[in-house]
């Protein structure tokens, strides 16, 4: 959570696998295991390798810019949001353009690898990828894991209960809100231990927050809010993580909603 923060508008992701609720932008090129490969990148068209993974692994992923540009890596899962230690912005040897790192991939699925200008721009660059097949490295997929499979939310005033275990792997929560009336939202956490963050997202952009707290209110780390200006027939997305990944927090949701 230390890498540099730019706002970026959320690049739709496509290709090979096209997904509910995922619109295409183009298509993916197949990630080339043992082999570089030249492709280039911008603001409008990011670069997008598709990866299929036949069980869990180590996937490691480098690229160098031939165009003295500023580079990100990112890893992604099939809904657009980036896995566990999954960007690079390390600007290796202090040459922006450069960014290698091995991901720990948890199971047999589909994934995207991005490659990303800081800023903004256009950017030629060389990839290349190898893969070690890890079985035993496998971790269950978590029950709401993902913005997919995400906790559906009333608008009337509730809480859950719920936990992340790194640990098992439950590194995050999702949990979905579709508004049937417009008006003010406030989606808050609270935590007797631990330190969490809050994000929300719209509806198909999972790379990047709209809006997000790591703001310790109260003087706690697990307390958090957000509070946004919903439509009528808006979806919007929320995510609560651990701010260190391999923590175990017990932690209560509240939603509240003000109708216009």
């Amino acid at each position: 959570m230390q890498h540099r923060a730019i706002s970026r508008s959320f690049r739709t992701l496509a290709g090979l696998f096209l997904l509910g609720g995922l619109w295409s932008t183009g298509a993916a090129q197949q990630l080339e295991i043992g082999h570089l490969a030249k492709a280039s990148t911008s603001d409008e068209h990011v670069a997008t390798f598709a990866f299929r993974a036949a069980s869990a692994g180590i996937l490691t992923v480098a690229v160098r810019s031939t165009s003295e540009s500023d580079l990100v890596l990112v890893v992604t899962d099939m809904d657009g949001q980036p896995l566990p230690n999954g960007r690079s912005d390390q600007d290796i040897g202090g040459d922006t353009g450069a960014e290698q790192f091995a991901v720990t991939i948890p199971r047999a699925d589909s994934y995207q690898v991005r490659v990303e200008t800081f800023g903004s721009g256009d950017a030629t660059f060389q990839i290349g990828a190898s893969w070690i097949g890890f079985p035993s490295l496998e971790t269950p997929a978590d029950p709401n894991g993902s913005p997919r499979s995400a906790t559906r939310l009333a608008m009337e005033q509730q809480t859950v209960d719920e936990a992340l275990d790194g640990a098992a792997g439950d590194y995050w929560d999702w949990f979905a809100l579709s508004a049937s009336r417009s008006g003010t939202l406030t989606v808050a956490t609270r935590a007797e231990d631990g330190d969490l963050v809050l994000e929300a997202f719209r509806e198909g952009a999972y790379a990047e927050p709209m809006e997000r707290s790591d703001q310790d209110l109260q003087e706690s780390g697990g307390n958090e809010a957000l509070t946004l200006s919903v439509r009528a027939g808006e979806t919007l997305y929320f995510k609560v993580s651990a701010f260190s990944g391999a923590t175990t927090v017990a932690y209560r949701l509240q939603v509240g909603f003000i109708p216009d």
